[in-house]
């Protein structure tokens, strides 16, 4: 039974990771806005971590197309087998859908994991334009605390 845990820990372990890592980005890139001389190489930055997150985003999005697919057919050969193929009958499709799904649970909480993560990027990302958004504000502010 730990085989079958493992992969989904190191997957979890993995998005933790990555969580941490985003974190102390975003982190970094904010303190830099109060230094007002550095923002031309804050704007490269940005954009440039910006762009990875998106692109993040994708790859996330396309291993979920692929484990959709891939429970999309074990649901589906679950369903055709405790429909037609067992002795055991269900009261109702709810009661063999939670069969189906305590079956499949490996999956469920790959799909889980990875939709959190997508969402965490996806916040980021969402972080990294509010900086960007901020970074001429920034600048005023220091114009009119110069009196300009």
């Amino acid at each position: 039974m730990e085989t079958k845990e493992s992969p989904n820990k190191d997957l979890e372990e993995k998005f933790s990771k990555e969580r941490q890592e985003w974190q102390e980005k975003i982190d970094k890139l904010g303190a830099r806005l109060r230094k007002v001389f550095e923002i031309p190489e804050l704007m490269t930055e940005l954009y440039t971590e910006r762009q990875r997150g998106v692109e993040y985003y994708h790859y996330l999005g396309s291993l979920m197309i692929k484990i959709s697919k891939q429970w999309r057919t074990q649901y589906n050969e679950r369903w055709d087998y405790y429909t037609n193929k067992t002795q055991v009958r269900y009261p109702n499709e709810s009661v063999k859908n939670n069969r189906i799904y305590v079956d499949l649970a490996d999956f469920v909480e790959k799909k889980e994991m990875i939709e959190n993560h997508m969402k965490f990027i996806d916040r980021c990302v969402g972080t990294i334009d509010n900086i960007i958004f901020a970074v001429p504000k920034r600048v005023e502010i220091e114009q009119i605390s110069r009196g300009k």
